[in-house]
């Protein structure tokens, strides 16, 4: 299934007032998420799809990993090689 608030998948919320459809699309359009909204003042409110997409983790980020060489100068600036200083061990 989709990732929830992309086009597949967009976010379906419930609202009694004007004021609060206009809320939830701002948070929609901060965070890039597609949605439909569906005004019904004789219905309870329901914006639990919303709540769960800004609760959804940010994708993850994977750092380049910068691995040290034994013979490279070591990372806490002391000006020795790696394996004479904090690679001891």
């Amino acid at each position: 299934m989709a990732k929830l608030g992309t086009k597949k998948n967009p976010i379906v919320v419930r609202v009694q007032t004007q004021k609060r459809a206009e809320y939830v699309a701002k948070k929609c359009e901060e965070h890039g998420l597609h949605y439909i909204i569906g005004f019904e003042p004789d219905k309870p409110e329901n914006i639990s799809d919303l709540e769960r997409a800004l609760q959804q983790p940010v994708e993850s980020i994977q750092l380049k990993s910068t691995k040290v060489g034994r013979n490279d100068p070591c990372t806490c600036g002391s000006g020795k090689k790696y394996k004479k200083c904090c690679g001891v061990g």
